[in-house]
């Protein structure tokens, strides 16, 4: 039997807002129609991580920091979107970090961090390893946000001096709430790392990985999806391997 089959469960996830959901769904259904094994349609469940241990668990979307640290051989990365953000180089991307007033990174060392979780890969290893270097820890307070936009809010109501943020994040919300991002400052970009992993069921067959990484590559490349790729910010897809994920352990120590 198939690992993946049209009602196995696929979910997009990480970035939810509403506003694009068409085109995320527009995206996958081109994706679909290439692989007729897949489900038709993509749900939204608000928590893409509770999705990775159920059986049904066909294709999702994960940070690269549990891929690395907690997901590893229980998952096979398919690979990940190009995307079209500055910040952004083929399939890799630098987080940027704002903060609350302007300077430095040295200045920041020691202050009150904000992060959308401590296994962000965006959010907190590429606000470390920006601000204290790579290797280093934080040595200053870290509060947890829950998200990236919560974050930002911390930054302006003064509840926290710096935060990192994932580049694909802050171009929809400087589309969405250009007067939040309006008062702070761009302080500097994290390190260049792989973007968001694509993932699949690990029981996926040889022959439904190629079909799959081949379907994301001609979607994203179709001219018919062209208004749902630029409203991701998208540009195509690239298939990667677990490894090309495991330099990332080399950004903080003891991994």
């Amino acid at each position: 039997m198939m690992a993946i089959s049209s009602n196995s469960i696929a979910e997009l996830g990480y970035y939810p807002f509403e506003d694009v959901r068409w085109a995320y769904e527009k995206l996958w259904s081109a994706v679909a129609s290439r692989c007729d094994w897949l489900p038709k349609t993509l749900i939204w469940s608000g928590n893409p991580s509770a999705l990775w241990s159920r059986e049904e668990f066909g294709v999702s979307q994960t940070c690269g920091w549990p891929l690395i640290t907690k997901l590893g051989e229980s998952v096979r990365v398919v690979g990940a979107f190009r995307h079209t953000t500055p910040e952004c180089a083929s399939h890799f991307y630098r987080s940027v970090l704002l903060g609350r007033v302007d300077g430095t990174p040295f200045d920041f060392q020691g202050s009150v961090g904000a992060a959308n979780g401590l296994e962000s890969l965006s959010g907190w290893i590429s606000l470390i390893a920006a601000i204290q270097g790579p290797q280093e820890i934080w040595r200053g307070e870290v509060r947890v946000s829950g998200s990236h936009i919560e974050s930002l809010r911390m930054l302006v109501r003064g509840e926290a001096d710096i935060a990192s943020i994932d580049s694909v994040t802050l171009a929809h919300l400087k589309r969405i709430h250009p007067e939040m991002i309006a008062p702070l400052f761009v302080i500097c970009n994290g390190p260049l790392v792989p973007c968001l992993p694509i993932i699949a069921n690990r029981s996926i067959s040889e022959a439904q990985l190629g079909e799959l990484r081949q379907a994301l590559a001609d979607s994203t490349r179709d001219s018919k999806n062209a208004d749902a790729t630029s409203a991701l910010f998208i540009s195509g897809f690239d298939a990667l391997e677990l490894e090309d994920y495991s330099s990332l352990r080399d950004l903080t120590p003891n991994n």
